[in-house]
């Protein structure tokens, strides 16, 4: 609060920080007081991260970022290393051209610095490790390697991690007892995945690797679902349901998404930027989310099909008000009342629906 005040002076917005600071955490239906500390995981948090960390920016860039190329040659002539620091949020590297005695003195004069602020450095999440040994920093692999000018040159790639994660998720996804939800509704939750989690590494040096070890385990764990679901066999589900150049699965109206699609998107080194006001920056926030990301289930199993075969069936014109509709914009509805059938499963087959708009569905 005290960083703040130095340059806010609007007492209500003061007011509204210090709410989000000691707002409690709710636990097994219990709440307990969070005295230190921001919320873990909350909207404001890595801006007031920045805020307090500021301070350790001004303590490298008056040390040790700020040096013209004749001090950087002197220290270097003197014995002495260089430094470059990169900071996102409450995760930061430091960079030293010297000895890993000098690494460690850097660790530990960082470990000062941050004592002084209040702060601890974790020991679990810093190591010091050689530029090509690498390491992971935002979701990515930055490691230095041979190029094909045959100099070694700095490669960000893709974890090995981040590829088993997304496969798991697919698996998941696609697991046997998801098999009675519609196929049309699963192919829309992997494209979500498949397009996010690509989108976020197509950035990387030569990203198709990875998009291939991904692409592969998609394509069959998604034939097996499909056979489970059809109780057929591997060949029929090739023969029946992949389609189009490059091969891929999907319905008369929804397209699976490969991986390898995705062509590498270079971005141009530059030597300052800032993060938030970089046009091409890299938005972190952007990452695929695997804990709230839809899997494809529905409330009603099969439903999204039924919708789709009824589209195509009568169209997207609402019967009520004659209205053409786009088909994200169509609700499906009974011509006769669900509750009259005695079997509901006779309900519900397609010829006795009509397309109509999402605003004026009845229950």
């Amino acid at each position: 609060m005290k960083a703040i005040k130095k340059r806010v002076a609007d007492r209500d917005i003061r007011d509204l920080i210090w709410k989000f600071l000691r707002a409690g955490v709710i636990y097994n239906g219990e709440c307990a007081e969070t005295l230190t500390g921001t919320p873990q995981g909350g909207i404001v948090s890595p801006l007031l991260a920045n805020i307090y960390l500021h301070a350790l920016d001004t303590y490298m860039e008056s040390n040790y970022l700020n040096l013209g190329d004749y001090a950087r040659a002197r220290r270097r002539k003197q014995g002495k290393s260089n430094y470059l620091y990169v900071r996102y949020a409450d995760d930061f590297v430091v960079f030293c051209n010297g000895s890993k005695a000098e690494a460690l003195a850097m660790k530990e004069e960082l470990k000062g610095v941050l004592s002084n602020m209040g702060l601890t450095l974790s020991e679990e999440k810093t190591k010091v490790t050689h530029i090509t040994e690498g390491f992971d920093f935002l979701g990515y692999r930055i490691i230095r390697g041979m190029g094909t000018s045959g100099k070694m040159v700095p490669k960000v790639l893709i974890p090995h991690k981040a590829i088993k994660q997304c496969q798991y998720k697919v698996r998941g996804m696609l697991g046997p007892r998801t098999t009675n939800e519609a196929f049309s509704a699963k192919i829309l939750a992997l494209n979500r995945l498949i397009r996010g989690w690509c989108a976020y590494y197509r950035s990387t040096s030569s990203p198709q690797w990875g998009f291939r070890e991904v692409e592969r385990k998609l394509i069959w764990d998604m034939a097996h679902w499909l056979g489970k679901k059809y109780k057929v066999k591997i060949p029929i589900v090739l023969r029946k349901y992949m389609k189009g150049k490059p091969k891929t699965f999907g319905t008369k109206t929804t397209t699976l998404v490969l991986p390898t699609t995705y062509k590498a998107k270079r971005y141009m080194a530059k030597t300052w930027h800032n993060p938030y006001t970089e046009k091409e920056a890299i938005i972190r926030e952007k990452i695929i989310a695997f804990e709230s990301l839809w899997l494809g289930n529905e409330d009603r199993d099969g439903y999204r099909d039924l919708r789709e075969e009824v589209i195509l069936l009568k169209g997207t014109t609402c019967y009520m008000c004659g209205t053409v509709l786009h088909p994200s914009e169509v609700e499906i509805d009974h011509d006769t009342p669900r509750k009259r059938f005695k079997d509901k499963t006779e309900a519900d087959y397609y010829h006795r629906r009509e397309s109509r708009p999402i605003s004026s569905v009845r229950k």
